[in-house]
């Protein structure tokens, strides 16, 4: 279902990267909605700016913000980007514009809980709860990814939410390849993870689990990180390991251009997703076992509740975020002593209800209703 066209919808945020968003503004101009950005980002420097520069840059913003905002039937808040939400609030009030927030993370849970970067007490922990309170409370409409996350987000930030006002919009993967490997068909498992080294991911469980099975298993496993300062970290753990002559840490390979779905599909007997023992990583469905669903490539990650909103226990494997459970369970896998999973029937569960056209119904269901 088409967005209403001539619809005039303001956007906020940065885009640079964010599948998700480059998909909705898409589906919007192909709707034949009237689109425009306003992206904070274009106003920063890399270097420091004198104070007046800072004061005129951000007079700029506001004043565009303003101009775009009076014209605009809509604001939309733009995913991971809910940091924007007061300044937001504020040229939507003056101008009795609705609001639209896509919540996709809590940054509370991020920042605090995850990363921990501040304390939970501490005055920054606290003003990002607030911000995270006003994006769920103060907006008109808002989507989330699941219903199991906002009601984690809901207990974090003791609010309650107007479930009127909430839409449910899963996470998707967009990916047309479909596995191409016989199931170690090398005599070799061959293990695949992507993510960015976050604690969610729980990399460092990973590791200390393949360390258990070096002499157990015959596998290899490579890692596909990004590039940055962690990636040296993790290259130096593997080597702390003695995990250097089977696990390999890469970052050439993206998903943005296809290269790392067309590695996976030829190259990977088993895709681990997330093993973080973090409040963040129970509540959460991975995008990458959505990714690795999709694709047909049989995959583990952490049990948790969150999953079972969308999912069966028999849809893949799942064990405890512990490097001896994860251990125990890829040692199964590679003995043909694990449930069997029917990885065809998976992959077209997750082609059903986590693609682009959920999220494009979403969208166009509440502009229907402006």
């Amino acid at each position: 279902m088409l967005a209403p066209s001539k619809i005039r919808i303001l956007l906020i945020g940065d885009v640079i990267g964010a599948y998700r968003s480059q998909t909705l503004i898409k589906f919007l101009l192909d709707s034949g909605c009237c689109v425009s950005l306003i992206s904070p980002k274009f106003y920063s420097r890399p270097y420091q700016l004198p104070s007046i520069k800072k004061r005129i840059l951000e007079f700029l913003l506001t004043a565009e913000f303003y101009l775009k905002a009076y014209f605009a039937d809509v604001i939309y808040v733009l995913p991971i980007n809910n940091h924007f939400i007061e300044r937001t609030i504020r040229v939507a009030d003056f101008f009795n514009k609705k609001l639209i927030v896509e919540m996709y993370i809590l940054s509370y849970d991020t920042f605090v809980e995850d990363k921990k970067k501040y304390l939970p007490n501490s005055p920054q922990a606290r003003r990002i709860a607030e911000i995270d309170r006003l994006a769920l409370t103060q907006s008109d409409y808002i989507i989330t990814p699941a219903k199991y996350q906002l009601k984690h987000w809901e207990k974090q930030l003791d609010i309650k939410v107007n479930p009127d006002k909430v839409y449910i919009a899963p996470i998707f993967s967009n990916n047309i390849l479909q596995s191409r490997r016989a199931f170690m068909q090398d005599g070799q498992l061959k293990i695949c993870w992507w993510g960015n080294f976050i604690p969610l991911h729980g990399l460092d469980n990973i590791l200390q689990a393949l360390q258990i099975l070096i002499k157990k298993v015959h596998f290899t496993c490579t890692l596909f990180g990004v590039d940055s300062p962690l990636f040296e970290v993790y290259e130096n753990k593997i080597h702390s390991y003695q995990l250097e002559d089977c696990v390999v840490l890469r970052k050439d390979l993206k998903f943005s251009n296809y290269s790392l779905p067309l590695y996976l599909i030829d190259n990977c007997d088993l895709a681990l997703g997330i093993f973080g023992n973090t409040k963040k990583a129970y509540n959460a469905v991975p995008n990458k076992l959505i990714d690795a669903l999709s694709m047909g490539i049989p995959s583990l990650t952490m049990k948790s509740s969150a999953l079972e909103e969308f999912f069966e226990p028999e849809d893949f494997w799942t064990c405890e975020p512990s490097p001896e459970s994860i251990a125990h369970a890829i040692y199964t896998i590679a003995n043909n002593t694990a449930p069997r999973i029917n990885w065809e029937q998976t992959r077209q569960k997750a082609l059903r209800i986590f693609n682009p056209i959920q999220y494009q119904d979403i969208i166009s269901q509440i502009l229907h209703t402006l």
